[in-house]
This record gives C-alpha cells, sequence and structure tokens, in this order.
C-alpha cells in the first residue's frame, strides 16, 4: 500500500476492501447468476402477464415465450412447493428492464406460476409500473399483492439493503394451490 497516503485513508480502504469481500462471499450462491448476466447474452421477453392461464401447457408457455431457450425439467419431490416441473431461462431484460431468470411452473401438466427475478436496481421502476397497470395493492407483511383476471400477481415491498439480493415478480393462476 502505498505509504504516502495518511493512515485514516488506508484503514478506510481497507475496510472497504473487506466490506466487499464479504459481501460477495456471503452472496456466493447468487454470483452465477450475476456472473451469467454479466459475461452472456441472454433474449429479452415480453412477459404479458394477463395473457397468462391456468389453462396453458408446457407447449403453450414454450409458444407464448417464443424465443426464450425455456430447459424444462422435473422438479424434485420436496424442492419446493412452487410446481411439479419447472421451465427456466437466464434473461437480460424483461419488458424493457433489466430482469436475471424467467421459470414457469406447472402441476398436472397445468401453469400454475410465473416468475421473474429482477435485480434490486429496477424494484422502483416495477413497482411504479404494477400500480399504474392493477391499482392499488393489497399489503401482505413484506410483499404487496394485486387481483388480476387470471390470477394474482406478488412483489416484495421494498427492495433489500443487500445490493446483489434480488426481487421476485410471482405470478399465480387463478385456481392454483
Amino acid at each position: 500500500m502505498n505509504r504516502d497516503l495518511p493512515k485514516w485513508l488506508q484503514v478506510v480502504g481497507i475496510a472497504v476492501l473487506v466490506s466487499l469481500a464479504l459481501l460477495v462471499f456471503l452472496n456466493r450462491h447468487r454470483m452465477d447468476v450475476y456472473g451469467t448476466y454479466i459475461r452472456e447474452t441472454s433474449p429479452a421477453v415480453t412477459v404479458r402477464l394477463a395473457e397468462l392461464s391456468q389453462d396453458m401447457d408446457e407447449a403453450a408457455v414454450l409458444k407464448h415465450f417464443a424465443g426464450v431457450p425455456l430447459r424444462c425439467v422435473a422438479q424434485a419431490p420436496g424442492a419446493d412447493d412452487l410446481g411439479e416441473r419447472v421451465c427456466y431461462a437466464q434473461v437480460d431484460k424483461v419488458d424493457g428492464d433489466a430482469a436475471l431468470m424467467l421459470a414457469t411452473f406447472f402441476n398436472q401438466g397445468k401453469l400454475v406460476r410465473a416468475m421473474v427475478q429482477v435485480p434490486w436496481w429496477v424494484h422502483g421502476t416495477w413497482l411504479q409500473r404494477f400500480n399504474t397497470q392493477l391499482g392499488q395493492p393489497q399489503r401482505l407483511g413484506a410483499m404487496l399483492r394485486w387481483k388480476m383476471p387470471n390470477g394474482q400477481l406478488e412483489f416484495s415491498r421494498s427492495r433489500s439493503w443487500n445490493p446483489l439480493e434480488w426481487n421476485v415478480i410471482l405470478w399465480t393462476a387463478q385456481n392454483s394451490k
């Protein structure tokens, strides 16, 4: 380190480096998603949430998201309660704003959920968009919920203090469990 720098500046510099290293270490499970976002070009997507339906099967969802390389796999039993099957893909943008991943979930061959992971810096943009398009949400603790004719939409009330934690947009079909 440069010995000509004041001692306080050296201490602050080291503290900043240690803080950044700790932030990356504590979020190492998210690094592959951000690494892919930075290194690779993924498709831009128009979600068209109002067009999603609990009557859609995988083929209809693949057609709805034409041009997106969705990979479909069975969920491991007990992995989560989102669905029996999942189709997912890395994406760069959703509806013109930064996004990380798109996933759709199926039970008994029918669509039950669609999820988009968005980085913290576009949280406000999405929140404003949903309020404009769907009106005032119902507040459920840290979540907001909007009723839609084809289901419901949930989104975090506020973004995390952790800049590496993403927000999730979750559409759930009208009659799904």
